[in-house]
């Protein structure tokens, strides 16, 4: 399955937040919740307050948005 979630992240200020859109692949829903809650610069680690949105997408959908994250120095991983 695949999904598009809003996360807040932080460390920008007391506060302070602003929100990320990322693109996640997994068996089901919790497992993917786990691994949002464990990422850097998340709000409230360890509990689901820093999710804001959860919404399943095609696979399509996952792989234009994972483009799109790739493409955002900020967001981007060193693969």
């Amino acid at each position: 399955m695949f999904y598009k979630i809003v996360i807040e992240c932080g460390h920008v200020g007391a506060g302070k937040g602003f929100d990320v859109v990322r693109y996640f692949q997994g068996e089901n829903l919790p497992d993917v919740m786990t691994v949002v809650r464990k990422m850097p610069r998340v709000k409230a680690k360890r509990t689901s307050k820093a999710i804001k949105l959860i919404k399943s997408i095609t696979e399509k959908e996952y792989r234009a948005g994972l483009n799109i994250q790739d493409t955002n120095p900020y967001l981007a991983t060193v693969h």
